[in-house]
């Protein structure tokens, strides 16, 4: 066994480790809880709500947005967090110092962030399932299928936005702050909760540029019936377009996130890791 198949089962080993050790911690676990909860509270309240046009509850449309909110956010904002951090506190350093290091320190990122995703997910369909009625009326085996097609293509999409803002801003207290705002913004243009057609033009075609656009399109086909296509762009589900933009986010973001790590791991030695741990003591 090779040097570099060593250093990606090595990485699968930590992103394991490090998502078990994360649902030991109580505040990790509630965390998730939480979020899942508002989401159910949400699509309960809306049960009996119909959307103009669909012939559907307001549940079911939010249902599909939430899968897609949930991955792209783990994926995009949550591992650029945990980029940031491990870059604040070393962690890239001591990765960088080891043969293949970075491989495995991306396996383990993606290892740790697929776990995630799919525990999310779980805590949000579950409850659903019981709790807003029709949930899954209008998803046959292919639609099932379409599910997890496009569950597994938005997150190959959005995790080298993940590795590739993470290795831009050099705190998780940039990422956090900025990128609370382009989440924001992304739910606004993408239409991920409701028909993007209602807002204003400019901002369909921005929301027609990012992955949570067509992530929640995708979805929408799969789990809703087709009378819904009627409030989509141009009524139709444009399957090919939502795998041909979803496929092309991955490959760039394939391409483009490893430069900018190695360019970041060039930059990180073990005084500018010191001195970003002197500017936290400072803040604190």
């Amino acid at each position: 066994m090779n040097a570099t198949t060593n250093a990606a089962r090595a990485g699968a080993r930590r992103g394991w480790i490090e998502f078990r050790n994360s649902m030991r911690a109580p505040e990790d676990v509630v965390y998730y809880v939480i979020g899942a909860a508002v989401f159910v509270a949400v699509m309960w309240f809306n049960r009996d709500n119909d959307v103009d046009g669909a012939g559907i509850s307001s549940a079911l449309l939010i249902f599909p947005g939430v899968l897609a909110f949930n991955t792209m956010f783990a994926a995009s904002y949550g591992l650029a967090t945990a980029v940031a951090t491990e870059r604040e506190d070393g962690t890239l350093l001591r990765a960088k110092s080891v043969p293949h290091g970075m491989r495995g320190y991306v396996v383990g990122q993606t290892t740790r962030v697929t776990l995630e995703v799919v525990f999310s997910l779980l805590l949000v369909t579950v409850p659903a399932t019981l709790l807003v009625p029709g949930l899954w009326g209008s998803a046959g085996a292919g639609g099932l299928a379409l599910m997890v097609a496009v569950l597994l293509l938005g997150l190959v999409a959005c995790v080298p936005i993940g590795f590739a803002v993470g290795s831009v801003f050099r705190s998780p207290r940039a990422v956090g702050g900025w990128g609370m705002l382009v989440i924001a913004g992304l739910v606004f243009v993408s239409g991920v909760f409701f028909p993007i057609s209602v807002i204003p033009g400019w901002a369909q075609v921005v929301g027609q540029l990012t992955p949570m656009y067509w992530m929640g399109l995708g979805l929408r086909q799969a789990l809703l019936p087709d009378s819904v296509v009627a409030i989509e762009i141009g009524e139709s589900w444009r399957t090919l377009e939502m795998f041909g933009v979803l496929g092309l986010w991955a490959a760039v973001g394939a391409v483009l996130a490893p430069v900018l790590l190695r360019r970041m791991a060039r930059r990180e030695s073990g005084s500018v890791v010191q001195a970003g741990r002197e500017k936290q003591l400072q803040r604190v």
